[in-house]
Parts: C-alpha cells; sequence; structure tokens
C-alpha cells in the first residue's frame, strides 16, 4: 500500500514538473503572439530587452523605441524623465560595452509636466537581459490576467499619465479645443502642424513651452544628478556620447525667450557645461545643413514621420563623421 501511495505521489510530480514548463512556454508565446501585448507599452519593453544596445539613440517621443538610423538601437519613451533615463543605462551597459550614443539634449528633461507623473522605465517593469523571458517583467505579471480574461481591456491607458492637471486658464482652455482638431487632423494622411490654424498652434505652443520650462533649481536637483550619472556611467564605460538638441519649431522657440520665469537659457548653459565637463560633441538642430518650416511638423515639438527618419542620420552624421 505504502508503495503504490509513493509511485503515485512520484507520478503527479513527475506530470508537473513536466507540465510546468509547457505552461510557462503557453504564456511566453502568448505574450508575444497576441494582439493584447501589441501596444506601445510592450514593444518598448521588447525592444529594450532583445536589441543590441551597443549603438543606441535615447531620449523621449522624439526617439521612442523604432530604429531610424541603420545599425543603432532607440531608445526612448513618451515622457521619459531622467532617473528611467539613468535605470535603461545600467540596466543596458552593465554588462554591454557602448559603442556610439546619441543623447537627446532637451529642456523637458527637466520640464514642469514631470511632477507628480508614474514612471514606466523602472527595474521592475523591465524584462531581464539575463534570462530574457517577458514573464520576468512584473509588469507582464500584473497584465496578463486581464489580458487573459478581458475583452478590449486597454492596459496602456493605466500606465501613460495625463501630461499635466487639468487647468481653467482661458489659454488652457483655447488650447484644450485646438487640441480636439489637432487629434482629428492627426489621423489624416500627409498631416502636418501647418494644418492649424496660426491662432491655433500659438495657443498649442505656448502650452507646450510653459510645460517644458525647466523647474526651478533643477541643475541642483536629483534629476539632474540623475542625468549626470547615465552619462558619467557611458563615458566610463567608454561610450563616445553625443547630445543632441532635436528639432523644434520657430515659434516655440521664440516663446521660450518670453514666458515669464523662463529657464530655457539656463538649461541651455547647464547643457553646455556637462559637454565641457564630459568633452563631448554637442549638436544642435539649427546646425544641420537642413531647414526646419512648420510644414516639416507634427506639432511645435515633434517632426512629421517621414522628417524624423530624415534627420537622425543626419544627426547621426554631425555626431560622429
Amino acid at each position: 500500500m505504502l508503495s503504490f501511495i509513493s509511485s503515485s505521489s512520484l507520478a503527479r510530480l513527475a506530470v508537473l514538473i513536466l507540465t510546468l514548463p509547457i505552461c510557462v512556454l503557453g504564456i511566453e508565446a502568448y505574450c508575444h503572439l497576441s494582439s493584447r501585448y501589441q501596444a506601445t507599452t510592450f514593444y518598448f519593453l521588447k525592444n529594450a530587452a532583445f536589441t543590441d544596445p551597443t549603438n543606441a539613440v535615447f531620449g523621449d517621443s522624439h526617439v521612442m523605441a523604432t530604429s531610424r538610423i541603420p545599425g543603432f538601437s532607440f531608445y526612448g519613451w513618451a515622457g521619459e524623465q531622467p532617473e528611467e533615463l539613468n535605470t535603461l543605462v545600467h540596466y543596458l551597459y552593465d554588462t554591454t560595452k557602448p559603442g556610439k550614443i546619441i543623447l537627446q539634449a532637451d529642456p523637458q528633461w527637466f520640464g514642469q509636466y514631470h511632477v507628480q507623473r508614474e514612471k514606466f522605465v523602472t527595474p521592475r517593469n523591465l524584462i531581464s537581459r539575463r534570462f530574457p523571458t517577458v514573464l520576468s517583467s512584473a509588469y507582464y505579471w500584473e497584465t496578463l490576467r486581464p489580458n487573459l480574461v478581458a475583452s478590449g481591456y486597454d492596459v496602456a491607458k493605466q500606465i501613460i499619465p495625463v501630461a499635466s492637471a487639468q487647468e481653467t486658464s482661458i489659454l488652457r482652455a483655447r488650447a484644450a479645443t485646438a487640441e480636439r482638431k489637432w487629434v482629428e487632423l492627426f489621423a489624416q494622411p500627409d498631416f502636418n502642424w501647418t494644418w492649424l490654424t496660426p491662432e491655433a498652434r500659438a495657443d498649442l505652443t505656448e502650452v507646450r513651452v510653459l510645460e517644458q520650462n525647466p523647474r526651478p533649481d533643477f541643475a541642483s536637483s536629483t534629476s539632474a544628478a540623475e542625468f549626470e550619472d547615465a552619462i558619467s556611467r557611458l563615458v566610463s564605460r567608454g561610450a563616445t556620447v553625443c547630445l543632441f538638441r532635436t528639432p523644434v519649431t520657430q515659434n516655440y522657440l521664440k516663446m521660450t525667450r518670453s514666458i515669464p520665469d523662463s529657464r530655457f537659457a539656463a538649461f541651455d548653459g547647464y547643457i553646455n557645461d556637462i559637454a565641457h565637463r564630459y568633452k563631448l560633441r554637442h549638436v544642435d538642430f539649427s546646425a544641420l545643413p537642413r531647414v526646419f518650416e512648420d510644414s516639416a511638423f507634427a506639432n511645435s515639438d515633434h517632426l512629421i514621420d517621414r522628417e524624423s527618419s530624415a534627420v537622425w542620420p543626419i544627426a547621426a552624421h554631425a555626431c560622429f563623421d
């Protein structure tokens, strides 16, 4: 009798041992193949885990995760903060030696709109590069059950927060109306910034500039310490780092000089000091052999897709050749 019980228990244990890997592989395959896992959040995490980071571009929504330079991986997240940049740098280069690195050098790294913004790029959410399975990411685990049982569950909306709190000022009310029109037009083929009226563009640009104005004392903040630690880490690991200021419209530039308590000039001084301290090349978009008319933009500080694809290789040439 004892022999039968022992044999039965061993059989169940053997079945369990054989079943677990099959279940894990099935879940892994589901996370790679299901349409529920095609959102930008999941694409970003898989891109960070499974691409070669030797030559890379880092930044926010100007970069995202689709490569636009041959031989370079792109690691950018909408609204990315310096703490997230530093997390990515350590995540990617603790075991890999970096080569050529372009780092977005824009004032919005320290913008007002980061206050109370939830961070997405965290060690907890990233997929392990040592054991590259999506199930090593807490974000995948936490979204697994809803994606398995909920129809049309849009998990991305839970992670990407609103850039700034709702306000009732006249400017923001006008900008909200203009933004609704922008959203309507943006979906159409060949859209560009000039499709909006000059008044709508001005309102949206002013709100954008106010949100991206660096915070007071940004240069001595913990965010600056994180930003500089990321650069120091890259340089100490042997990277050739280039700082690149991404394109904005001429109206955006004018407003950076006219808004109350503007700290854009202070940021320019700060980033120039960083370049000097670490002996880095610093390229401003205005130095590129290209004219940036409003028709090249999707909004006041983002290029339309085809223009972005054309500009990044030019920026790489300016950085490294």
